[in-house]
């Protein structure tokens, strides 16, 4: 990833002034690959063809969903 700091952002912030030290959750680049993942997962031609090269060295479906993720932030940024 070219941005280290691409999505990492809260996906949904709190803005309350007089909340401090708040956990701020997941973070809009984790939010978009659970987004990708729910995708992919839900598509049995993708998954078992992300699968097939898995076993080939050519990245899980996490690593895809991440990579897609990725993809969209840098859309969101242009």
């Amino acid at each position: 990833m070219e941005n280290k700091n691409l999505g990492q952002e809260p996906a949904f912030p709190i803005h309350e002034s007089r909340v401090e030290n708040l956990p701020t959750g997941m973070s809009k680049r984790f939010y978009a690959a659970c987004a990708a993942m729910q995708g992919i997962l839900s598509n049995e031609t993708l998954r078992v063809d992300i699968l097939k090269d898995e076993r080939n060295g050519h990245g899980s479906i996490a690593e895809i969903s991440f990579y897609y993720a990725d993809e969209l932030l840098k859309q969101e940024n242009q």
